[in-house]
């Protein structure tokens, strides 16, 4: 799907083995601000939990380590997760991972993401990136394609808000 410049693949793969769902979404953005403005961003902990939906908190420990507490909800089931995020082979201003780890009541969570910032000329950048999660517990036993549709949804709102909030943040400089 491409959507006003923004292009996202959804390659997802998802099986449900008990209560185990797991998930793989991939996009490539392309946002109105130079590399060094979208790394700044990505970075700016406060930024990403701005755009990031159901973000209640994020609590710094260093510039690598972060305690997250977000919640969301899929189908009837609603959950607060408390997160440990890492942020990892950080290669300034091109590519870095992340990996969440966290809890709810009954649920589980890791995910491992992979970003990658490419300049495309003038001053615009490609935001490539590639997610895997798996979900475990009562979230997973809503269903795969329900627990699909929601991940995909939000995973694409973020996405798209934060290519939009950055490219604002350009243009009002």
């Amino acid at each position: 799907m491409k959507v006003q410049g923004k292009a996202y693949y959804h390659d997802e793969t998802f099986y449900r083995a008990g209560a185990l769902v797991r998930l793989d979404f991939s996009g490539a953005p392309e946002i109105a601000a130079p590399p060094d403005e979208v790394w700044k961003r990505l970075l700016d902990h406060e930024f990403v939990a701005s755009v990031a939906p159901g973000v209640e908190s994020v609590e710094p420990i260093d510039d690598r380590h972060f305690k997250v507490v977000s919640g969301f909800g899929v189908g009837a089931v609603k959950v607060r997760f408390q997160l440990d995020v890492e942020l990892s082979d950080v290669n300034p201003p091109k590519s870095l991972r992340m990996s969440a780890h966290g809890k709810a009541p009954g649920s589980g969570v890791e995910v491992s993401t992979t970003l990658e910032i490419e300049p495309i000329p003038p001053n615009w950048s490609r935001l490539k990136w590639s997610a895997s999660s798996e979900v475990r517990g009562t979230v997973a036993s809503v269903g795969a394609r329900l627990l699909k549709g929601t991940a995909k949804k939000l995973t694409e709102s973020f996405w798209d808000k934060f290519a939009a909030r950055v490219g604002e943040a350009e243009r009002s400089k």
